[in-house]
């Protein structure tokens, strides 16, 4: 399965419907790859709710969105420290997780810690697990891009303060109990808390 957020709504390429309550009111459709595009931009609509497409081949329904998007990779880390609190930021106003583009030759996890260092000002990262990847798209200059985010879950013995990165529109840097933590009501975006509920 893969969910992609277009325009914070999830479009959703599966082999078996959804039948999670979060995903009820969107479209259903049968798969075809000449209508993939028609697809994308039902979904990009401001009255749309989703969708989920039904294909047997999800790598080749996959494969077929990509022909139509402009494609952009970052990478970025889910951080606990010791006393099992989250890493979160805010950015624009919106509660997020460090992430940033990768850098030409760079590994996925390398690019990780270093965005997660560079937008929290924290070190001491050992990354324990690679996560799911998260897809979004967004649209600049008449053109469709699809960005690719590989996420990564860290541990870090780091007791200095956080340091959010204010050239990137980051202006808070905070611990959150994870136990505690009510990722329905997170004010954030539909990826991050899939991402967060995964865990969970």
């Amino acid at each position: 399965m893969y969910k992609i957020f277009i325009n914070e709504k999830p479009f959703i390429l599966t082999q078996q419907d959804m039948t999670e309550i979060r995903f009820a009111k969107c479209k259903r459709v049968q798969y075809d790859q000449s209508k993939i595009l028609e697809y994308v931009k039902d979904c990009e609509e401001m009255k749309s709710t989703g969708m989920v497409v039904i294909c047997d081949d999800l790598q080749a329904a996959m494969k077929a969105i990509h022909t139509h998007f402009v494609t952009i990779e970052a990478a970025g880390g889910i951080v606990f420290n010791a006393k099992k609190q989250i890493l979160l930021i805010k950015r624009m106003g919106k509660w997020d997780l460090p992430k940033g583009k990768i850098d030409g030759d760079e590994s996925d996890e390398d690019a990780a810690v270093r965005e997660v260092s560079e937008e929290c000002g924290i070190g001491k990262l050992k990354i324990e697990k690679k996560l799911s990847d998260t897809f979004h798209t967004y649209k600049m200059h008449n053109h469709r891009f699809l960005k690719i985010t590989h996420w990564f879950k860290m541990q870090t013995t780091d007791n200095k303060n956080l340091v959010p990165q204010l050239e990137e529109q980051i202006t808070e840097a905070v611990w959150y109990d994870w136990d505690s933590i009510d990722i329905n009501k997170l004010d954030s975006y539909f990826s991050i808390k899939e991402l967060l509920l995964d865990l969970k």
